[in-house]
């Protein structure tokens, strides 16, 4: 059974869109007599984007985004399942949840960058902080409501089979709450990719050769425009890449197999 081919014309049309509009980089950029400082010719940004790819050093900065993303998000989805099971037993923690939710969910990472910076230095764990606290606030509001959600039959055939603990999250609760996951991992992903490239390019190299951020950066001190724009694509190209192709491939695995929807 092969999937509904529908829902990539959208995106289709958007890139089509996108590329036809690339002409008029140049025509704005020579009728208004820009500098090539400033807008660059399109050439010299494919050309600083074929370089960077060619010498490997753009892939691995982009692995090493990549890598914080994983870690961050890794500790964020554990500490958001933690607190989810809590406040499913405790209803004191749920309550603090709630406030704490209202409080600091609203508040992007880059902003409590100053705190950071104070408490935990310029290094990986400023960054990994930052990731944790863009992707464990949507994840865990998700998780509530997909917990909240579950059927009321669903918990009394895990109570009749005596599930509970480990048992109940791995046959129940995960399967049901699959599609509010991964709608809150969409959300954290967008946020942490922001906040991420951002700290990154606020804090520098924070590893061997920086990430994509520090690519972004360097390029802007150099003043290499075409670099930079070079890498501003990269940012939006692997944005849309795990948008449109990981999330996508996760919803045919899981929650389009089940027939599940939110």
């Amino acid at each position: 059974m092969t999937s509904d081919p529908s829902p990539w014309r959208p995106r289709i049309i958007a890139w089509a869109v996108v590329l036809a509009a690339l002409p008029l980089w140049e025509v704005l950029r020579r009728l208004g007599g820009v500098s090539p400082l400033l807008m660059p010719p399109l050439r010299e940004i494919a050309v600083a984007l074929l370089e960077a790819l060619r010498g490997g050093a753009l892939a691995e900065q982009v692995l090493t985004s990549l890598g914080f993303i994983l870690a961050g998000a890794a500790i964020a989805l554990v500490l958001a399942l933690t607190a989810v099971l809590l406040s499913a037993s405790l209803r004191s923690v749920a309550v603090i949840m709630r406030i704490l939710g209202a409080l600091l969910h609203p508040l992007p990472g880059i902003v409590l960058l100053p705190v950071i910076v104070l408490w935990a230095g310029i290094g990986p764990a400023a960054v990994l902080v930052v990731i944790v606290h863009s992707v464990f606030w949507p994840v865990l509001t998700n998780l509530q409501a997909g917990y909240s959600a579950i059927p009321l039959t669903w918990r009394l055939v895990a109570r009749n089979y005596r599930l509970g603990g480990l048992g109940y999250l791995v046959r129940i609760a995960l399967p049901a709450t699959a599609p509010y996951l991964l709608a809150g991992l969409r959300i954290a992903w967008a946020r942490a990719w922001r906040a991420l490239i951002s700290a990154e390019m606020l804090f520098g190299s924070v590893s061997g050769s920086g990430g994509l951020g520090w690519f972004i950066h360097s390029r802007r001190v150099f003043m290499d425009t075409a670099g930079l724009f070079a890498g501003i694509v990269t940012v939006m190209a692997v944005g849309s890449l795990v948008e449109t192709v990981v999330f996508r491939v996760a919803e045919d695995r899981t929650i389009r197999r089940w027939g599940m929807t939110l």
